[in-house]
């Protein structure tokens, strides 16, 4: 990523929220690099670059000065750019800049392996689901309706390993008998698909 050197950051207010969780959210530019700031009740400050598209977000306690963010950003360049070119060859990534043919070759990939999954673990859990729907999604692996039992997959599963279809599939099920992600939603999905959380990591 290009970036045009400068002398000093630029702020730029976006918004102030309201009430004990309120934040207040800025962006800088430090050399060139466009930086998401949130500052709001926190301790330390955290950087991080976010997928798909790399943005580089701060969040910092409310007394912290623009100075000590700019120097933390000047600080970490180079793990910047390595993040940055990870997050660009990173699936999700990928899923971006694909075309309508290769979200339709997806959701072909989705919609054949899907209904098997469904009725293997339908007998396991003793569940039932609805209709199973298809989406091109970047926030969600997946959703479920209990009321009607409607389960929609995300079509980028397709580019994991079948592993997080199954796990997604299982999850989805699980909210027939439980809504929430509580306690008792994680000692269903314990009992039922016990590497659960590792699966689970291959999808963040």
């Amino acid at each position: 990523m290009r970036s045009a050197p400068s002398l000093r950051a630029r702020r730029v207010r976006l918004g102030r929220g309201s009430g004990s969780g309120a934040s207040v959210r800025s962006v800088l530019t430090v050399d060139g690099l466009a930086v998401h700031v949130a500052r709001k009740d926190v301790r330390t400050i955290r950087l991080r670059v976010r997928p798909p598209e790399g943005r580089i977000e701060v969040s910092a306690p409310f007394f912290v000065a623009d100075r000590e963010i700019e120097d933390l950003v000047r600080s970490k360049r180079a793990w910047l750019a390595e993040k940055q070119r990870e997050v660009e060859q990173s699936v999700m990534a990928r899923a971006e800049r694909a075309d309508a043919a290769e979200i339709r070759a997806w959701r072909a990939a989705v919609e054949a392996a899907a209904p098997v999954f469904v009725a293997k673990w339908e007998r396991i859990m003793g569940v039932r689901a609805g209709r199973l729907a298809y989406r091109n999604m970047r926030s969600r692996w997946g959703s479920c309706q209990p009321a009607t039992g409607r389960i929609c997959l995300n079509v980028r599963l397709a580019l994991y390993p079948p592993e997080c279809l199954e796990y997604v599939v299982v999850h989805e099920l699980a909210h027939l008998i439980v809504a929430g992600h509580g306690r008792e939603f994680h000692r269903i999905m314990d009992r039922f698909l016990p590497d659960w959380r590792t699966v689970a990591a291959k999808l963040r």
